[in-house]
């Protein structure tokens, strides 16, 4: 059963996906995208599970997490042209995350793209490298 729109999902940046200041649209393209719920797991939380199951050092550091709301997610999806894409989320927890869930669909590059300028970026601290 797929995740409610109200709910947010959370995924893990690492400098693999970064250039400069820009985030790539690898993040998100492609399908079967790994993200994470918040309502399942503290965001705060989040980055000791990130940092155990996504981080391989020293090339791939976890430096953000993105936040969106799949209610804007989807709206983002259904108004992307050329090609309207229906997007979902479906729970798929894992042994290393509880609150793993998964967005099935194909995402392109260029709703990748939109998807990651609608997100909120927590950076983290210094303290918590």
């Amino acid at each position: 059963m797929p995740v409610p729109p109200d709910e947010n999902i959370l995924r893990a940046i690492c400098t693999d996906k970064i250039d400069g200041d820009d985030i790539s649209p690898s993040l998100f393209k492609g399908s079967r995208t790994s993200v994470s719920l918040p309502s399942v797991i503290p965001l705060e939380d989040h980055w000791a599970i990130f940092r155990r199951g996504v981080q391989k050092p020293p090339e791939r550091l976890l430096e953000m997490i993105g936040e969106i709301n799949i209610g804007d997610l989807q709206q983002i999806g259904r108004g992307f042209e050329p090609k309207p894409t229906e997007i979902t989320v479906e729970p798929a927890p894992e042994d290393w995350n509880p609150a793993h869930a998964e967005i099935p669909e194909i995402i392109s590059r260029g709703l990748a793209n939109k998807i990651i300028k609608a997100l909120t970026l927590h950076r983290r601290l210094p303290n918590e490298c």
